[in-house]
């Protein structure tokens, strides 16, 4: 079912270049990861890595929601969520996939851009997160992996295919509906 749902999403893609979403700079958002058995987890950091789950049952002591403006790079910059229970202590890190001469798959955050993080290639098609590659394919190669069965604490990876434990998933700006309000 997520390979028709991403086949239709790409499908649209090229059908109607209207949809792109481009967000002032001043505009915030968060990213949810939603799939099997995955219903709008908010994307968190910690030590620098991408993460979905509660960030509060995360042991690291940078662990925090985050909140991403769109930059002027095709970047999605991040800050830790005021509203959350922020541990922070890092500030304007951007959102990178991991380049395809890289050997992991996790996603993380940068200040700076290192040969082996993508952060310039990101947009919203609506409300669903894509990637641009240099030649201009475009792709939603979005995974996760489960960290501790305890907790629902998923890494974030880009481009995994041959691994077990892992589960696609989509990003999206859309917040998760809340039960009963």
């Amino acid at each position: 079912m997520y390979r028709l749902l991403t086949s239709v999403a790409i499908f649209c893609l090229g059908a109607s270049a209207s949809m792109f979403v481009s967000r002032s700079a001043d505009e915030s958002f968060g990213l949810y990861a939603y799939g099997d058995s995955l219903g709008g987890l908010p994307l968190f950091y910690s030590e620098g890595k991408a993460f979905v789950g509660d960030p509060t049952n995360s042991t690291s002591s940078t662990a925090s929601s985050v909140t991403f403006t769109a930059d002027s790079s095709n970047g999605f910059l991040g800050n830790p969520n005021g509203t959350t229970k922020a541990k922070a202590g890092w500030s304007d890190e951007s959102l990178y996939i991991p380049s395809s001469s890289s050997s992991d798959h996790q996603m993380g955050f940068t200040a700076g851009n290192l040969s082996n993080e993508t952060t310039d290639a990101f947009f919203l098609y609506g409300q669903w997160v894509m990637v641009k590659s240099k030649t201009g394919d475009i792709s939603s190669s979005f995974y996760v992996r489960e960290v501790s069965e305890d907790d629902g604490t998923y890494s974030l990876l880009w481009n995994v295919t041959d691994e077990e434990g892992v589960v696609p998933i989509s990003l999206r700006s859309t917040k998760p509906s809340s039960s009963g309000d």
